[in-house]
């Protein structure tokens, strides 16, 4: 179409140079040298003309074939060695690359925007519009998240992505929009380890055991169920404590687990798969509910192709984290089955305090869907 009108145009533009036309001013339509035009010249004159007029068109019906411009932020308390950190930059790269420059993330991680509570608290406000963590954090905002927290809920990584990538989502998004967020997507680092300078191959083990734990009533009535001394500790004192032998031991990914250098401290991993470390990656729930169609369904799928994308990343990087756990000189201990059901066991005062926190329809809903995914 818009060759066919530069076409119509140079005709056009040639006939008035050849006759002289005369506008309401009296003057004649020629080149800016006042030269007469050659054909070549007219038909670049009438493309420029042709284009020009197609974007104004264009903008005159709101259709000029670009996204309006955004610039966002994007908050974490983790390193930029995390898996948090590869997913939203993903989701950065795609956003600018489909966007056409047009809309860009400003990630700062490392608690720069401030600790978890704080920016969670800041992207439900709106001051800040995305933000990645995990579901414990937001446990506070959103009660309905401690169904995360009943631990051993899942059998492996598979089983837990396939929940995350199911129905149950859905469910979650109600609690989501209430609490003031859209939740783009999850992805996780595997499951939560134990570390400890003391073996543990039986539940006898852990006795006595002083163990730091996140400040979460559901984490510390699990350590204590399991006979251990749960110790709730912020996490940037946790080396020291460690070092200095105040703790025996801590939990956490792989992930943590490295890029804290808990194995320089630590002499055994065990690997007791609590609880999922699954990571969350959200908007304020206003500013995505504002934004155009066609951009919420580029939002949309840019966030799913960068939690697929941190996903596999986590799966790389934990076997590599395990590797340097072993070379640094811990020996990690897997838990045979009989162990495990037993901690299963343990959990369950877990699971009555957040039926009592939260009703039994979410957690039976997350419970059914764990079958499903078996």
């Amino acid at each position: 179409m818009r060759k066919l009108a530069a076409m119509v145009a140079v005709s056009m533009v040639i006939s008035l140079s050849g006759c002289g036309f005369s506008g309401s001013d009296g003057g004649k339509v020629s080149s800016t040298s006042g030269a007469p035009q050659t054909e070549a010249q007219a038909e670049a004159q009438a493309e420029a003309q042709a284009e020009a007029q197609a974007k104004d068109d264009g903008s005159a019906s709101g259709t000029t074939g670009e996204f309006p411009e955004y610039h966002w932020t994007a908050a974490m308390s983790v390193a930029e060695n995390t898996i948090n950190y590869m997913m939203v930059e993903k989701f950065a790269q795609l956003l600018d690359e489909r966007s056409g420059g047009r809309i860009t993330v400003d990630i700062y991680p490392g608690g720069q925007l401030g600790n978890t509570t704080e920016f969670t608290e800041a992207v439900i406000g709106g001051s800040i519009d995305i933000g990645t963590g995990m579901t414990t954090d937001l446990v506070d905002f959103i009660p309905s998240y401690a169904v995360f927290d009943m631990p051993n809920l899942f059998a492996n990584v598979e089983q837990m992505r396939a929940v995350l990538s199911g129905g149950l989502v859905s469910a979650l998004d109600e609690y989501n929009n209430q609490g003031g967020i859209e939740m783009l997507g999850f992805s996780d680092a595997g499951f939560r380890q134990l570390t400890s300078n003391k073996p543990v191959h039986q539940l006898a083990d852990l006795q006595g055991q002083k163990i730091r734990v996140m400040t979460n009533q559901y984490h510390i009535a699990y350590w204590n169920a399991l006979g251990a001394a749960a110790t709730p500790m912020q996490f940037t004192e946790v080396f020291m404590g460690l070092q200095q032998g105040t703790i025996d031991g801590e939990e956490n990914p792989y992930m943590n687990i490295v890029g804290n250098n808990m194995q320089e401290v630590q002499k055994y991993v065990i690997e007791t798969n609590h609880i999922g470390h699954i990571i969350t990656f959200f908007m304020n729930y206003n500013l995505y509910q504002s934004l155009p169609e066609d951009v919420r369904a580029l939002v949309d799928e840019c966030a799913e192709e960068a939690t697929a994308y941190a996903n596999s990343k986590a799966d790389e990087s934990i076997a590599e984290y395990k590797k340097t756990c072993e070379d640094a000189g811990c020996e990690i201990i897997v838990l045979d089955d009989k162990v495990m059901g037993e901690l299963k066991e343990k959990a369950s005062v877990v699971y009555d305090m957040v039926r009592e926190n939260t009703g039994d329809e979410l957690v039976d809903q997350l419970l059914a869907a764990i079958n499903e995914a078996k």
